[in-house]
């Protein structure tokens, strides 16, 4: 009895947890939305100083920013061309939290990579409960599965057990 109290309560506390799942992510493509345009608007007034300085494109001022004698322009390029290259990786990730499916946000979401990003957006995290239907049937679906996973070895040893214990009958045909 005390083990099917148990079952009962891994699985709302399963529940509870995948519940946050659609609710993370939703939170993690904001805080990405946010930088991502704060980048696009850096990229793109770096493109208007190229242009006004008889530039081709951003590549070519930050090439000859790159080669400039100062250590800090160097250095201040370097930097610039690093994050403009983010923004392309940030596309990616943005379209997996949008088009994706929760599974897919969620190997996104815990990858090595985006480790710095997922802490910085947990700070902000406050636990609440999604309404859309599809999220809460990932979460249920997720939840019945995981609780299947926890408790299977221990209700096949008990069912085992059950059949070692068994008296044996004899057949005498």
């Amino acid at each position: 009895m005390i083990v099917r109290v148990l079952d009962k309560v891994v699985f709302a506390v399963l529940f509870i947890i995948t519940l946050q799942v659609p609710i993370l992510a939703d939170h993690y493509r904001q805080y990405l939305n946010g930088y991502y345009d704060a980048l696009r608007d850096e990229v793109s007034s770096s493109s208007v100083l190229a242009q006004q300085h008889g530039f081709s494109s951003v590549e070519a001022m930050l090439d000859s920013l790159q080669k400039n004698s100062e250590p800090v322009v160097r250095e201040n390029a370097s930097m610039k061309a690093a994050r403009f290259a983010q923004i392309t990786t940030l596309e990616q990730g943005m379209r997996k939290l949008e088009h994706g499916h929760y599974f897919e946000k969620l190997v996104f979401m815990a990858s090595p990579s985006q480790y710095e990003t997922l802490k910085r957006v947990l700070d902000n995290f406050s636990p609440s409960v999604p309404l859309t239907p599809s999220s809460i049937v990932f979460s249920l679906v997720t939840a019945i599965l995981l609780n299947l996973l926890i408790w299977t070895p221990h209700f096949c040893y008990c069912q085992v057990k059950k059949l070692k214990d068994r008296p044996k009958r004899y057949s005498y045909r």
